[in-house]
């Protein structure tokens, strides 16, 4: 052991350093999360809730499921510890709300990049020496790409860290046809692929070591029918199903899924401006800032260099980052997390070069016989640490911008203390995406529909109209600032947010400062005196427009909800309307429309709507009496009578139209009646209650 500790000391240091980095301030944000965490989203439903047993099917196939059944286990020993110590009773108790696991969530994503670091140093042994292994081990610590991925719960990390143990055993095959070695790879690939689906493109790169082992293209093609060589590929592709086994069990689940992932990466996401190439986004863009510029012309003039001397072992290196890039950069989609896992190899590329680099001008120093400063071991060390460390200056700058901005308040959360402290409670606030989460009973929260991909299908959502009655507006620079990038494309959008500042109210605004995290975010009130009492028609056509029917009717049965509390009913009759256009049959959403005309006094056309709704189900009391109120009103008593008596037989306990008949046979003077109908009703109230007793004393009244 001790000896294990010398050895590795340095590369220990390193590990630990780059642990410590990930650690920091790793409980941003709580106890809100402002993040996907898919992973961890899907896990905790593995739970199965609300049902006995535990659901291993995610129901969500745009990723693989392994980093899914990662979590669920450091749930599992989550709870369990947590259970032995005291903290959580039972399941129930630890059940109460998933962001008591995001630490843990994101401690298994800080132990995954973390490893590449041991994995990116013993592929450096494998392809170069000590000062190379080193050199990349620091540069994988210190990268800013890999330390800001590890703050958050993705796939992309696990990704990374089982591509690169894949590539560290196809080195090693390429040197030794073992078949162990084969057999690793083809596992680790099988892992890389389980935990990203790009992870596959890992099989190119061991075809390629594969077929550089032969001299000529005959010895190649023919070497493809070798067993350990089959025998990878056929054990990637069992183990992947192994660790996936819910992609044949929920088959078509799996098909939806993964087209619709297709069709995402190939038409972009709101942000990702189509007129900019995708390549110059990851080459000129991505790659630059996470590696530094002059690394990144290091690892360039590398790369060249490799591709120059034609030397198989160096181009195996190029390879699996040549492929990667190139098939990521087809697709309009695009996001720096996509290209982490070769951020290690290109890493390591660069360090080989600075390092041949200095050996060259070294060599040539004492081949021309110049002043011996050069000579000196010490002297030589403290150049290469010199250069190391201009190149890491950039890396250790934004590392210290972003760690610096994740320990300060996020926006969002000095926005919902701001809330708290202003806005009444029961205030109606409409929001837009990547708002505050305020889903507690406390306020009443209306979500603007938001499409990150395929955007125009929520244009008809975007205009201010809408939201009149709102008690206030949410809005945030995160989906603004995307729309301005492509003012033509998204033209539809923008007046939406034109319309805020110059006919609502600002009543809050809140930017992030240099270092801070969050958008900017805006809450607007619209003036009373402007509010009005209908709907424009033109709000109606543009919705005609989008064939979103479900989505349609949604937002204005989520709207319609709002306008009635609002006590807004003539918007509410053109919201209910509107609706019944699509859901002829909806049965619930005609008889709230009926009691809205009901409210409104418009009594024929409450009949109407209350007759179609017993044609599609006669079985309703509630309407009957509701029809009997309209008759009533309607001067017509007799059938109104008949009506009312009819709901009282299908539902005895129903108090409407008891109360209805009662006041209908006293303005009569229909004694007798009177007499009957409430002796029917004393019966159904609560013994002893205030209104039994009045109910009682009127039946001796009308007795005399």
């Amino acid at each position: 052991m001790k000896n294990f500790f010398q050895k590795y000391s340095l590369l220990l240091f390193i590990f630990f350093t780059g642990i410590i980095l990930r650690l920091w301030h790793i409980n941003w944000g709580l106890p809100e999360l402002y993040e996907e965490a898919t992973p961890l989203r899907i896990a905790w439903q593995f739970w199965s809730w609300d049902k006995p047993g535990f659901d291993f099917n995610p129901h969500f196939f745009n990723y693989p499921a392994l980093t899914f059944y990662f979590h669920f286990i450091g749930q599992a020993i989550h709870y369990a510890v947590g259970y032995l110590i005291g903290i959580y009773a039972n399941l129930d108790a630890f059940g109460t709300s998933m962001t008591s696991v995001v630490i843990t969530a994101r401690l298994i994503n800080v132990l995954f990049d973390a490893g590449i670091i041991i994995i990116i140093y013993f592929i450096a042994i494998e392809v170069a020496d000590k000062r190379v292994a080193l050199i990349t081990a620091v540069l994988v610590a210190i990268n800013p790409s890999h330390i800001m991925h590890s703050h958050l719960v993705i796939v992309d990390n696990t990704l990374t860290f089982f591509s690169a143990l894949a590539l560290l055993y196809i080195y090693r095959l390429y040197r030794d046809p073992a078949m162990k070695w084969y057999l690793l790879a083809g596992i680790f690939i099988a892992f890389a692929a389980a935990s990203k689906y790009t992870g596959a493109f890992l099989l190119l790169v061991l075809i390629v070591a594969h077929l550089l082992r032969y001299s000529s293209s005959q010895n190649a093609i023919q070497s493809l029918k070798e067993r350990p060589f089959l025998i990878s590929l056929g054990l990637t592709i069992l183990i992947f199903f192994a660790l996936n086994p819910y992609i044949i069990l929920d088959w078509e689940t799996f098909q939806k899924d993964f087209s619709f992932e297709q069709h995402h990466v190939s038409y972009g996401h709101l942000g990702v401006v189509a007129s900019k190439s995708t390549l110059f986004y990851y080459l000129g863009e991505t790659t630059p800032s996470a590696l530094g510029w002059i690394f990144f012309i290091v690892i360039f003039a590398t790369i060249v260099n490799f591709i120059q001397r034609k030397e198989r072992r160096d181009l195996l290196l190029v390879i699996f980052p040549l492929i990667y890039v190139a098939i990521v950069s087809t697709w309009e989609m695009r996001a720096e997390r996509y290209i982490l896992p070769v951020f290690p190899i290109l890493i390591l590329i660069g360090s080989i070069g600075l390092v041949r680099s200095w050996d060259w001008i070294v060599e040539y120093s004492n081949r021309k016989q110049f002043p011996n400063i050069l000579s000196s071991k010490v002297n030589q060390t403290l150049i290469i640490v010199g250069a190391v460390v201009l190149i890491a200056y950039q890396l250790i700058a934004t590392d210290y911008n972003y760690l610096q901005s994740i320990g300060l308040p996020d926006t969002r959360t000095i926005t919902k203390n701001w809330i708290q402290k202003n806005v009444p409670p029961g205030s109606m606030i409409a929001t837009g995406p990547y708002g505050v989460d305020l889903t507690d009973s406390t306020y009443w929260m209306f979500s603007i529909p938001f499409l990150a991909f395929e955007s125009e299908r929520v244009t008809p959502f975007y205009d201010t109209r809408w939201y009149e009655d709102f008690d206030y507006l949410m809005a945030s620079s995160f989906d603004h600032d995307r729309y301005i990038q492509e003012p033509k494309k998204y033209a539809e959008f923008l007046p939406y947010y034109d319309s805020l500042r110059t006919r609502w109210k600002l009543a809050f605004e809140v930017k992030p400062s240099n270092f801070q995290n969050g958008p900017t975010l805006w809450i607007y009130r619209y003036p009373d005196p402007l509010r009005k009492f209908r709907f424009e028609a033109s709000l109606f056509e543009r919705l005609s427009n989008h064939p979103e029917s479900s989505r349609i009717s949604n937002f204005l049965k989520g709207l319609n909800t709002v306008e009635i509390r609002k006590g807004k009913l003539e918007k509410a009759e053109q919201l209910l309307r509107e609706i019944l256009t699509v859901e002829i049959e909806n049965v619930l959403v005609r008889n709230q429309y009926s009691q809205v005309l009901y409210n409104l006094g418009k009594y024929e056309a409450t009949l109407q709507q209350l007759e179609l709704s017993l044609k599609y189900n006669q079985n309703q009391p509630k309407v009957l009496a509701l029809a009997g109120s309209a008759l009533i009103r309607l001067n017509k008593p007799d059938v109104a009578e008949g009506v009312l008596n009819k709901a009282i037989s299908m539902d005895a306990k129903l108090e409407s139209p008891y109360l209805e008949l009662i006041q209908l046979h006293t303005s009569q003077n229909q004694k007798l009646k009177l007499l009957d109908i409430l002796k029917r009703y004393y019966p159904i109230l609560p013994s002893g209650s205030e209104q039994a007793k009045e109910v009682r004393e009127r039946i001796q009244q009308v007795r005399k």
